[in-house]
């Protein structure tokens, strides 16, 4: 009888959460709802009141834009905030596309306006920053091919990043040439003359 009891209230317990956990969510709902709908613009440049009861106005739709992003503090932290959620956008290119070992290569990219730190990794572990080139308008850095590079054709990762650190990687691949054979030959016949 003790347990009988004791199954229904822990049962009623359960029932009273569950109805004030549904009740939380359903007043978040609404609210946050309701912050978004105080006004909106359509595709067609009409401006919409969230009430049932009011016609849309029309109006220009650049007027409405500017208007809107002005008008609401809301609007305007969703426009700052679709702004910060993109990752900048980069281009990027080495001076030449054959290079022979120890040849030093020149890399520049070209990023939107707001990168603002551009970083250049190759697969052996070296990290280099590129500088900025003001009469360029592009972000610049030299690159010393190794001596011994693993493969014939190798990445080069240039990574831009924006205030957000939000950031956008593109590769830049290598073709390494074999040294000249005179080279070679010069650099077989020096052990055997010592």
């Amino acid at each position: 009888m003790k347990n009988e009891r004791v199954g229904r209230d822990q049962l009623a317990a359960l029932g009273v959460t569950v109805i004030v956990a549904s009740l939380a969510v359903g007043f978040l709902a609404i609210g946050c709802g309701q912050q978004q709908s105080e006004t909106a613009t359509t595709e067609t440049g009409t401006i919409q009141s969230a009430d049932a009861g009011k016609a849309p106005v029309a109006a220009n739709t650049a007027a409405s834009a500017t208007g809107m992003k002005e008008a609401t503090p809301q609007a305007g932290r969703a426009a700052d905030a679709a702004g910060d959620s993109m990752p900048p956008d980069v281009l990027a290119k080495a001076s030449a596309d054959y290079v022979t070992p120890g040849e030093i290569v020149e890399i520049t990219a070209q990023g939107t306006p707001d990168v603002v730190e551009v970083i250049l990794k190759d697969g052996g572990g070296k990290t280099q920053p590129l500088h900025y080139d003001q009469a360029a308008a592009a972000w610049r850095a030299r690159y010393r091919v190794p001596l011994h590079p693993a493969t014939e054709r190798f990445g080069l990762s240039v990574t831009a990043k924006n205030a957000q650190k939000l950031q956008q990687r593109v590769w830049v691949f290598l073709q390494v040439r074999e040294a000249a054979v005179g080279e070679a030959a010069g650099t077989a016949a020096e052990p055997d003359s010592q």
